[in-house]
């Protein structure tokens, strides 16, 4: 009987551990339980030499998720980071992605492209697929930098690094869709220039948003190994506060 009661206790005892710990701030990731790399009772900072990279948030993307319950929690977290980035002073560099080809006969590229089978037919700078979908505010008067991209790579094409070294950046926060595209493909390779990579667990998504096996995978098994640091939104904002001021 004695030992029944104690085992009853223990397992009252780790249930109540188990929930304190899936909502403590700092670990609180959509739809899944996902642990940051970064411990919650640990202050983080970006530094000054900071950008903030959001990636093909854009229209053919967002746009099929966005009346899933996955979806509605994507965009409303990523918008929530975005607007808090554009209320620093000064505000640090911030990029924004965007999928589309010079002109209707997609140069960049050909039959034989792999590429071509994901991003082949959102269109040119024109289209509506490609523009940014409009819950996600850019403001390029304040210095936001829209890139053009063809494929996965956030760099792929563009000046990406060429104005990460001219403006002396050292650590990146990823933001964007799909995570087993755009965002591992460009954690990977920033990571191997020697940038600091973040990749905030909440502002990433599988597409369909049904699937999200994929996502918490990727965020909690394959980034931490190489290391990149996944963290979560409460985090990330949380790092605002005690970052910078930005350098940019």
């Amino acid at each position: 009987m004695r030992t029944a009661q104690l085992a009853t206790a223990l397992t009252g005892l780790l249930a109540s551990a188990a929930a304190q710990s899936s909502t403590e701030p700092g670990y609180d990731a959509y739809p899944n339980y996902i642990p940051s790399t970064i411990p919650s009772n640990e202050t983080l900072s970006f530094g000054q030499h900071y950008a903030v990279l959001n990636l093909d948030l854009i229209n053919g993307l967002v746009a099929p998720i966005a009346n899933t319950t996955e979806g509605e929690a994507f965009i409303s977290c990523t918008s929530k980071w975005i607007n808090a980035v554009a209320a620093l002073t000064p505000k640090p560099l911030t990029f924004f992605s965007r999928i589309y080809f010079s002109n209707s006969h997609n140069p960049e590229i050909s039959d034989s492209t792999p590429f071509k089978n994901v991003g082949g037919s959102l269109g040119t700078a024109s289209s509506n697929a490609t523009m940014i979908y409009p819950a996600f505010h850019v403001n390029e008067t304040a210095g936001d930098v829209v890139i053009q991209k063809t494929r996965y790579y956030a760099g792929a094409g563009n000046g990406l690094e060429e104005i990460l070294r001219a403006q002396r950046i050292d650590t990146v926060v990823l933001s964007g869709i799909r995570t087993s595209g755009v965002i591992i493909s460009t954690a990977y390779r920033l990571f191997d220039l020697d940038y600091k990579v973040y990749v905030i667990a909440n502002n990433t998504i599988e597409t369909p948003s049904d699937k999200p096996a994929i996502n918490t995978n990727i965020l909690e098994g394959i980034l931490p190994k190489v290391p990149i640091n996944v963290i979560t939104i409460e985090q990330a904002m949380a790092a605002l506060n005690a970052s910078g001021p930005a350098i940019y």
